[in-house]
């Protein structure tokens, strides 16, 4: 049992940091005429995801 001990551990460290990227640090929404237009969401891993509105436009995903 002894040799999983090591594997349990290091599975306990990625889902922990996982729980931390995760994790919503801040939402910036932004309004134009009554009805959003962009939408910002930062995580706690760096990772910022850009969403709009017009459906013309793709959701933008970037890591600061």
């Amino acid at each position: 049992m002894t040799q999983y001990k090591d594997l349990v551990e290091q599975r306990k460290e990625e889902l922990a940091q996982e729980k931390l990227d995760k994790q919503v640090t801040s939402i910036d929404c932004r309004y134009a005429n009554g009805k959003w237009t962009k939408m910002i969401v930062c995580y706690g891993s760096g990772k910022q995801v850009t969403q709009y509105n017009d459906k013309r436009k793709k959701d933008k995903v970037e890591w600061l």
